[in-house]
């Protein structure tokens, strides 16, 4: 690990523990209602104090910041005073771009001042109970969905007054979560329960009580989200759900191709199993899979079939097959070649995070439908939002990070890695240019970047 040990990291902690509890409590808060709507109560008063005890770790470790391990964090930095340079030298329409720049780059701030100080906090500590609180915090999406499921589907038929708040339903209802928010707040704890397997794995003991509590937990983890995508039919979420198992098993197996035992490749074959089941009630439920690959070539092909124009105003193309192309499928590919050619375009980007793909569409396409958002691909709304040096100032830090803490030498790890990584695969085609998914995107990369200035050698070893 180069550069990120320093004489002050071999210190007791500057945080005492009791500020540490109030900081890893204002995550889990934060993490449990940030998706919900309807309580930003909760959510600023959560974000807020966070933010000040993250002010006052990060005063108490300045003169960490200026090493090699603090680069990431210096980039995010970059990112606010990039973000500020465009908007008064670059903006395509300066006074939408400042409502949004005091509404969204405000709360991202907040949300990056927290996550460094947490970070900080936690790598100095001498205990690891901090870091299962902060599993707990990223399993609550996933909590609170079973609860709502439980009491929608089983406690309605039987007469239950169901409050508003704790129901699953429909686009129209006040407490509706998009499915895109159940994507990138859950695929983080089903990241982090396939490292803990692979941690696991590792162990070379025999295994104790502890191990066998920590393997059911993981599979109810990875279970449990596996349920939420196929209830709520989130196609994306089975898809990322599938290609991070992928990515972890070719780990597991290069890791362990001289070590391999019965007991794994049972693990295995378990792991795959409950994935496999996932997969197929989503492909059932879902026909829009039996067609994507002609609704993709239908799709790519934008000056031909120009219905992507018009947000489904003027129906849809039909592909090879004769069949009407699934809008889902062929938005989201044309909508991504729209994007992919307006950033050759307009390399600075438009300015704003939420709807620059629109605004700039309606520029080069006049005719084109004024309900035009999003590219459905983040990495893509943020290239048009910002410009490319704004998506290097993310994704090069994301990078580093991901490279920095790829080895599960202790089970911590997984808790840094996994979101990294699922943050990466899911902003390549997920809806997710939006307040609260690029505050979270924000949030990772900033926890990651304040452990990695202080991580011992010797707690990485730990467990």
């Amino acid at each position: 690990m180069t550069g990120s040990i320093t004489q002050s990291a071999k210190m007791e902690s500057k945080i005492p523990n009791w500020m540490i509890w109030v900081q890893c409590t204002a995550f889990v808060v934060l993490y449990a209602v940030w998706i919900l709507p309807e309580i930003v109560g909760f959510r600023n008063t959560a974000l807020v104090v966070g933010a000040l005890f993250g002010v006052y770790s990060i005063y108490q470790y300045r003169d960490s910041f200026l090493q090699k391990a603090a680069i990431p964090i210096w980039l995010i930095i970059a990112l606010f005073i990039w973000a500020t340079f465009h908007l008064f030298f670059l903006s395509s329409n300066f006074s939408l771009q400042y409502v949004e720049y005091f509404r969204i780059w405000k709360y991202v701030g907040l949300a990056a001042i927290m996550a460094s100080g947490l970070g900080l906090s936690l790598a100095q500590s001498q205990s690891t109970v901090y870091w299962h609180v902060i599993y707990f915090g990223l399993c609550t999406p996933v909590i609170i969905y079973l609860i709502k499921y439980v009491l929608t589907v089983y406690g309605v038929p039987y007469g239950l007054d169901i409050p508003s708040s704790l129901g699953i339903y429909e686009i129209s209802h006040t407490f509706y979560v998009p499915k895109t928010d159940y994507v990138a707040f859950c695929i983080p704890a089903f990241s982090v329960a396939l490292g803990l397997l692979k941690h696991l794995s590792d162990t070379q003991d025999r295994w104790n009580v502890k191990n066998y509590l920590s393997l059911i937990t993981q599979t109810l983890v990875i279970g449990a989200t596996l349920f939420l995508f196929a209830a709520q039919n989130i196609k994306n979420g089975i898809a990322y759900a599938t290609v991070l198992s992928l990515i972890f098993i070719c780990i597991f197996f290069f890791d362990q191709i001289s070590k391999i035992t019965l007991k794994k490749i049972l693990g295995i074959l378990i792991l795959i199993g409950i994935l496999i089941s996932a997969v197929n009630f989503n492909v059932k439920s879902n026909d829009s899979w039996k067609t994507l690959i002609a609704d993709i070539k239908v799709g790519l092909q934008i000056d031909r079939y120009d219905h992507w124009k018009y947000a489904d105003e003027k129906g849809f193309p039909l592909n090879e097959y004769g069949v009407q192309v699934s809008h889902t499928n062929y938005d989201r590919v044309a909508w991504a070649h729209a994007g992919l050619r307006l950033s050759f375009i307009y390399p600075f980007g438009y300015g704003l995070i939420e709807d620059s793909f629109g605004k700039m569409a309606i520029a080069q396409w006049p005719e084109a439908s004024p309900n035009l958002s999003h590219s459905h691909s983040g990495w893509l709304d943020v290239i048009l939002a910002i410009g490319y040096p704004g998506f290097l100032l993310i994704f090069i830090p994301l990078a580093i990070l991901l490279r920095q803490f790829k080895q599960y030498v202790a089970s911590w790890s997984c808790i840094i890695f996994g979101p990294l990584l699922g943050n990466l695969l899911l902003w390549f085609t997920t809806e997710v240019a939006a307040t609260v998914t690029f505050a979270a995107l924000i949030f990772w990369i900033s926890f990651a970047g304040g452990v990695n200035i202080l991580r011992r050698s010797d707690f990485r070893a730990s467990n």
